[in-house]
């Protein structure tokens, strides 16, 4: 009896820690930025085994999955709903629009863009390089939600004196559609932001506004990390949060591995496979600690 009270014990007190800051915080951010590698490795791994038709048969399977889970969060609780709606996202990101850049770019024989003889923008991203004014009116269109809560659009509210109008008495937040459009956008900003700042056209890897662009970003996402997110209380709250601040962080390994620091082995799943299946049990291994947090308080989340 004794030790199955301590059993229980112990348990109770891995998930107060899993509800409190920072391990609340730090659990939403590697479910992020874990899945990032395991989506890198996913595409790859479908690119290999799928040609012609059938993979853009595939990525339009993808892609409705993807929605099918945004549907399922509609009527679920906030937790659930957010996650349903990242998943939804992610997925919608990979079937429908990195796939769609790669059809377009394959069907309108888009060349790519070379330099020393090399490949140095393939056809697909220079066909995101060009969506950068698609991207920008749909974001002021966004943005102009008088019922937005996004923090970045309310900033731009409050200073800029840009409020469309007063918010929706009553209203009720879709949080798998709000995490779903989150994911999308914040993926599409920082495909831009690498491409545009990395094209030797413009600036170029070593430029040194790249560099300056690279420690902006390290310097928001520590600020956002340290002082923002691991002070989080909601489990469904930071996964929304931690969505934008891994895209930062993500930006930064990104463009180090373009300078050569390390080699993406997600990129080389074959090459690779026992790191990229640690990768995949770690991003599950989070998403079940996040799930856990339901046990507290009768299955209810802490408030932010």
């Amino acid at each position: 009896m004794a030790t199955q009270a301590q059993d229980v014990s112990r348990s109770g007190g891995v998930l107060r820690r899993l509800h409190s800051p920072p391990l609340l915080g730090l659990t939403a951010l590697a479910i992020t930025l874990l899945w990032k590698p395991v989506a890198h490795a996913l595409a790859v791994t479908l690119h290999s085994l799928f040609t012609g038709p059938v993979q853009y048969l595939v990525a339009a399977l993808i892609g409705l999955a993807g929605f099918t889970l945004v549907w399922q969060g509609f009527k679920r609780d906030e937790l659930t709903a957010t996650c349903l709606g990242y998943m939804g996202g992610a997925f919608i990101w990979i079937g429908w629009f990195e796939y769609a850049f790669d059809f377009f770019a394959e069907f309108l024989e888009v060349p790519p863009l070379l330099k020393d003889g090399y490949v140095f923008f393939t056809p697909n991203l220079l066909l995101i390089e060009a969506s950068a004014v698609l991207y920008l009116a749909l974001l002021i269109f966004t943005g102009a939600n008088k019922d937005t809560r996004c923090r970045m659009f309310l900033w731009f509210h409050r200073n800029f004196r840009l409020r469309p109008n007063q918010p929706t008495p009553g209203y009720k937040r879709q949080y798998a559609r709000i995490a779903a459009m989150e994911t999308i956008f914040i993926s599409w900003f920082f495909y831009l932001v690498i491409i545009l700042t990395c094209d030797p056209r413009i600036f170029g890897p070593q430029h040194p506004v790249t560099y300056a662009v690279f420690i902006a970003m390290i310097a928001w996402g520590v600020y956002l990390l340290f002082f923002k997110l691991i002070k989080y209380r909601s489990m469904a709250s930071a996964i929304r949060y931690a969505i934008p601040t891994t895209g930062i962080l993500w930006f930064c390994i990104e463009l180090t591995s373009l300078w050569g620091w390390y080699t993406e082995i997600w990129i080389k799943p074959a090459e690779f496979p026992v790191a990229n299946l640690m990768l995949l049990a770690a991003f599950l291994v989070a998403g079940t600690a996040a799930n856990l947090t339901r046990q507290r308080g009768g299955g209810e989340e802490v408030p932010a």
